[in-house]
């Protein structure tokens, strides 16, 4: 019967780097009349992280003159930030897509 070896190679067990946290508007900058939406809005934000910018598939979930609070799936977890309303444009759904086309594939 084979003996355990104590000094068998493992891996170092590092802890997982801390991952970026976007920025969110302050409360005074996305202002005070708060919509929130019945059905999320689907929607391309642009995102603030401390070291870059990224574009995402989200969904609007409450907004005010001002600012969009946009949420999206990061890293596979849920995220939300505020971000300025030029910063957000609408997008459609593949779903929605496939309803306004006649059923020969032609728009309609």
């Amino acid at each position: 019967m084979g003996r355990r070896r104590e000094d068998r190679w493992t891996p170092p067990e590092h802890p997982e780097p801390p991952r970026p946290a976007p920025y969110s508007l302050s409360d005074d900058a996305r202002g005070r009349d708060i919509c929130h939406a019945v059905t999320p809005v689907p929607v391309w934000a642009w995102i603030q992280f401390p070291t870059f910018h990224v574009r995402v598939k989200g969904f609007a979930r409450s907004w005010t003159v001002d600012a969009v609070l946009v949420e999206w799936a990061q890293f596979g977890a849920p995220a939300a930030a505020w971000v300025w309303r030029s910063a957000v444009k609408h997008r459609r759904l593949r779903e929605d897509d496939r309803r306004s086309r006649a059923p020969d594939g032609r728009p309609g």
